[in-house]
């Protein structure tokens, strides 16, 4: 009782050790038939054999596995289960086709049977179910071997066969004595089953038996050999229960040596019998065992990764997705290189043991077009979009076709079905609607595609008349053409793919879809109205960038402002807007860029948003500091601000006021302000993205601050920048007018803000950005930070980045860190790039 209690706390552990039991015999089955199966021979034998007679073998042997499926229709109906018919299919021809080849008397099939379709019953009511069907299962070779033992009674049959009538008489006698067991209704183990199941459980066997006769038969005859069907059908039956009775699975071996014997003796050439039943195994048992096995792996693999709550199949996925890239690049590649230089793959040995795909020189042309596709496709498939998945199938099978035309091969065979199967599977993988060519992928295909045809053209060159004789020729023989024709043909084929390459990158692009939406600024306001913002919120009104709400533009309560360049979508800071929705926002954000394959770059953003996307898996580096001054603590007083209290003092007695204006301005005064911006940018272009510019629709939305002189004209002025925020103030646009402004004018009007902001209760004034600020400059700086400090640095003429820090020192009592965050998938070269790009576009000063 113990015992038994036991065995049922364990049953989980049983089932799965008897998983991976049948996992290893059939591992081993599968080592135990290579070696009977010889790879030289194989394709020995395709190559005598036309495309339509092979396939017209396979289907036959795929469809005389069909009729098993019965036996576990009928045991479902005992077990009243009502199973979904593909599952009942896929596990049924699982079963069938593992037991055929790995049978060992019926115990894998039983076992997988109680697995399978056993789950919540009961062990008794599993056993008398599986008994039932069986004992039918040798019902149809019985019936034939009656059929065959009336053909050696009446027929010619042979001498050879006469000695078989023991066999034949033993396996006609089992159809009707255990067919008169069955019929009681007693016994729950072999009787106690309605007609129907018992007249189907005897028609698929019967069709199954027939089925293997008719796929062995059917080879012989498409191989063209000769032989007489009725004394064919004795023997057939005689091997084959020797073979069952020996156990031996898929009767290897007992009836092999049956077979070579019988058919030598009706003067069939025993060489042709050996490759008659190599192949009758390959179509009958092996092909129909591998996808069986692939059926088997499936279901081992759905329970697997249901226990594992989905992360195995992701992995496996992202793997074969991975492979699956590779595998294209590589086949391209090797197809371009074996009709650039085909005499390498018969020179060297370890290219020639390389190259998936051996083909013909004689097919050049195609070659070259057919590998230049598949780099284009590599990437279509690399950036998952869905329009790559058909357009990559039928550049397989173009080649499958291909590698018939070229000389069949089985080992090319396998890897063009390989490379097609892991498409399928992973079809999933496949889901962005467009493709964005990036910066970094054209560098990746630009050097592969450009090196190809540039050792294209170096081969050329090396095969030009005046140089085919000189002494370093014979240390690479192997890079000469056959004719200077065939190079030129060659390359006419290169330029025509160039066209079709560009056609097939401008399919996978389809029409471009833009992400986000004007910035409309009734939402803008109420959104921030509602939620308030930062203190880069306020830039949105600048009009130069897109807009993204989350959930939704008709209720909004979070938005992120972003400009694209490629498919970098670079975005302005930290959302803005309720920022308890804001990872929910970015999720949805980043899901909505990755579906159109843009990766956002997250610029200037705060530590706090950036513990969030490095859960999204955004690498980061500093890109400088934000500097703060503290209002509650600012004063003019002491020693370390004697310089700035001097100057201010003496400004004022200069006559110089400071004013704050309100918005809406006047034309005179809108006027005012541009020619003094005007006059201090000199003919410079002005910044946007990340600064204000001068912009009557951007100044409008803020006061400004203004200094007057002695006749009350304005020299200099400040945009307010609103925060959002009760405890915060800042400032965007500063300019001023070089002639009639003094030196020290500038510092005079933070002065003056700072103490305008003190009364208005603010804690802290935002000085803005030093851009590179402690980026990079240190030994044990990461290099991504140094990289970025040499390119935006020198790409940027419009400030002095150390100067500006060193400006803002004077004031800045805090030091915040602001970082980039960028794609794993993006280079953080092409990242800065991107960001000097958009800070220095052509701006709208509307």
């Amino acid at each position: 009782m113990h015992i038994l209690q036991w065995f049922k706390k364990n049953q989980t552990l049983f089932k799965s050790l008897f998983l991976i039991t049948v996992a290893v015999i059939v591992l081993s089955e599968v080592l135990s038939l290579s070696k009977t199966i010889s790879i030289q021979q194989l394709q020995s034998i395709f190559a005598s054999l036309s495309v339509g007679r092979v396939s017209m073998m396979a289907v036959i042997g795929l469809l005389c596995v069909v009729p098993m499926i019965g036996y576990d229709v009928v045991l479902n109906r005992i077990l009243d289960q009502h199973l979904p018919k593909r599952y009942l299919l896929e596990t049924s021809w699982m079963i069938n086709s593992l037991n055929n080849l790995a049978g060992f008397g019926g115990l894998i099939s039983i076992g997988l049977r109680s697995q399978f379709y056993g789950k919540d019953k009961k062990g008794k009511d599993i056993a008398k179910a599986l008994s039932k069907i069986f004992i039918y299962l040798m019902f149809g070779l019985s019936m034939l071997s009656l059929i065959g033992l009336l053909l050696l009674v009446f027929g010619p049959a042979s001498p050879f066969l006469q000695q078989y009538w023991i066999w034949l008489l033993g396996g006609s006698l089992y159809f009707p004595i255990v067919y008169l067991l069955s019929l009681s209704q007693k016994n729950d183990y072999l009787g106690n089953m309605q007609q129907k199941d018992r007249l189907l459980l005897i028609a698929t066997s019967f069709f199954e038996w027939v089925g293997v006769f008719t796929a062995f038969a059917s080879v012989g005859w498409l191989m063209g050999l000769s032989f007489d069907v009725w004394q064919l059908l004795p023997l057939f039956i005689a091997a084959s229960l020797i073979g069952i009775v020996s156990m031996i699975p898929g009767e290897l071996g007992t009836f092999d040596i049956m077979m070579i014997m019988g058919m030598t003796a009706f003067n069939v050439p025993r060489e042709s019998v050996v490759v008659w039943l190599l192949l009758f195994r390959l179509f009958y048992y092996v092909i129909p065992f591998l996808i069986g096995v692939a059926l088997f792996s499936k279901n081992i693999g759905v329970s697997f990764n249901q226990r594992f709550a989905g992360l195995p199949k992701e992995l496996c996925l992202e793997i074969a997705h991975k492979i699956e890239v590779f595998l294209l690049y590589f086949t391209g590649t090797m197809l371009v290189l074996s009709a650039t230089i085909p005499d390498a793959f018969d020179q060297i040995k370890w290219l020639a043991q390389l190259n998936p795909i051996r083909l013909n020189f004689i097919l050049q042309y195609p070659s070259i077009i057919l590998g230049y596709m598949f780099i284009v496709a590599g990437r279509g498939i690399s950036a998952r979009v869905m329009r790559a998945y058909f357009p990559t199938l039928f550049l397989i099978a173009a080649t499958i076709v291909y590698a018939f035309i070229g000389g069949f091969r089985i080992s090319t065979m396998l890897f063009l079905i390989l490379l097609f199967v892991i498409m399928v599977v992973s079809k999933s993988e496949l889901y962005r609607k467009q493709i964005v060519y990036a910066w970094e992928a054209l560098t990746i295909d630009g050097l592969l595609i450009g090196a190809l045809t540039i050792l294209y053209i170096v081969i050329g060159v090396y095969n030009m008349p005046h140089l085919n004789h000189h002494p370093h020729q014979h240390s690479m023989d192997f890079l000469l053409f056959p004719s200077e024709k065939m190079w030129l043909h060659g390359f006419i084929a290169i330029m025509v793919v160039a066209c079709a390459m560009l056609l097939f990158a401008r399919y996978l692009m389809g029409s471009k879809h833009q992400i986000g939406v004007e910035a409309p600024l009734d939402t803008i306001n109420q959104v921030l109205t509602t939620y308030g913002g930062n203190s880069d919120s306020h830039l949105v009104y600048l009009k130069d960038k897109q807009v993204f709400f989350y959930p939704d533009v008709q209720a909004p309560e979070v938005f992120f402002q972003f400009s694209t360049i490629n498919n970098k979508c670079l975005v302005m800071g930290d959302p803005s807007g309720n920022t308890a929705r804001f990872p929910e926002a970015i999720q949805a954000f980043i899901e909505e860029m990755d579906q159109w394959h843009y990766l956002p770059v997250f610029y200037e953003t705060s530590e706090e948003i950036v513990l969030l996307l490095h859960e999204f898996g955004y690498d980061f580096i500093k890109f400088g500091e934000k500097a703060l001054v503290d209002l509650s603590t600012f004063t003019l007083s002491g020693k370390r601000m004697k310089g700035q209290r001097a100057l201010n003092n003496k400004i004022t007695k200069e006559g110089f006021t400071f004013e704050v204006l309100q918005p809406p301005f006047s034309t005179n005064h809108l006027s005012v302000l541009r020619d003094v911006s005007d006059k201090w940018l000199d003919g410079r272009k002005e910044k946007g993205f990340s600064l204000g510019f001068y912009s009557e629709t951007y100044l409008n939305q803020a006061p400004v601050a203004v200094v007057r002189n002695q006749a009350g004209r304005i020299v200099a002025f400040a945009s307010f920048m609103p925060t959002y925020q009760d405890t915060s103030a800042s400032i965007d646009l500063m300019r001023y007018d070089p002639e009639l402004a003094p030196s020290g004018t500038m510092d005079y009007l933070f002065i003056q803000l700072f103490t305008y902001f003190q009364i208005a209760g603010k804690e802290t004034f935002d000085l803005g950005m030093a851009p590179l600020a402690n980026v990079g400059t240190f030994r044990s700086s990461f290099i991504q930070e140094r990289i970025a400090y040499l390119i935006y640095n020198f790409g940027s003429h419009f400030y002095s980045f150390e100067g500006l820090r060193d400006y803002k020192q004077k004031y800045a009592a805090v030091w915040q860190p602001r970082y980039t965050l960028y794609s794993r998938d993006s280079w953080i070269g092409y990242v800065m790039i991107a960001l000097l790009l958009v800070d220095n576009k052509p701006i709208n000063r509307s």
